[in-house]
């Protein structure tokens, strides 16, 4: 989905959820409350990210991976079967994602109720751990 479809279904469920829907009106205040989702969202979204974390969404490629993701989705839904790429390093970083969205769900209530400090000091045993894997594996 574009942005730009984004804000379109967004706009759409406001107007449907807040019962203002009349058949003949309902597309042009659908339109105009995209357009302003759209412009506040190009204003103020990029504040609510500090300039690390926007350079790190996309990080090898995950806006591409989760693309890519999105069209096998779309093929299974559609026709019941979709083609996989055959090289290994494709299927891994694929298999890898889809790990990460499928923990990232399973998570969505610690994530919302969760405090920074207890986040850091999550992170923080998390690398602990990697340095003993590295260090038991004899990597630097």
């Amino acid at each position: 989905m574009t942005n730009d479809n984004m804000y379109m279904a967004l706009a759409f469920q406001n107007i449907v959820a807040n019962n203002k829907i009349k058949t003949k009106d309902a597309a042009p205040k659908i339109l105009i409350l995209a357009k302003q989702m759209k412009e506040f969202c190009e204003i103020y979204a990029p504040q609510a990210f500090t300039q690390g974390f926007q350079s790190f969404i996309d990080d090898n490629g995950t806006l591409r991976i989760d693309d890519t993701i999105r069209i096998y989705i779309k093929e299974l839904r559609e026709k019941g079967s979709t083609i996989l790429p055959q090289d290994r390093q494709s299927l891994i970083q694929l298999y890898d994602r889809l790990e990460q969205r499928k923990s990232r769900r399973g998570h969505e209530q610690f994530y919302a109720t969760v405090s920074e400090s207890k986040v850091a000091n999550l992170v923080l045993k998390l690398l602990d751990e990697e340095i003993e894997d590295f260090d038991a594996m004899g990597v630097q």
